[in-house]
């Protein structure tokens, strides 16, 4: 394994990256780009629920007959049609 002190001697004896002069604009454009985008997340959620609402009432209202009874289902009655002794039960 190298000498972590001479290493760190040949890194600091290159020269800077040119790169690294256009890294702040990089970063203050990216910090502005997220500021953009969390200004306009209220309205793209408002539109979300929006559409959401409107789709939802559609839906409801095109569906048009009449909706189903619950039938009230005991582990313990004769007749349920979930119960093991009807799932194993062979019809021919």
């Amino acid at each position: 394994m190298p000498d972590i002190d001479q290493a760190l001697h040949r890194l600091g004896a290159l020269p800077v990256p040119v790169e690294l002069d256009e890294i702040d604009d990089a970063v203050f454009a990216c910090l502005a780009r997220r500021r953009r985008e969390a200004a306009a997340t209220p309205r793209v959620m408002g539109f979300a629920v929006a559409l959401a609402l409107i789709v939802g009432i559609a839906g409801g209202g095109l569906a048009g007959s009449e909706p189903a009874s619950a039938q009230p289902m005991s582990p313990f009655a004769p007749d349920n049609p979930l119960a093991p002794s009807t799932l194993l039960d062979v019809h021919p």
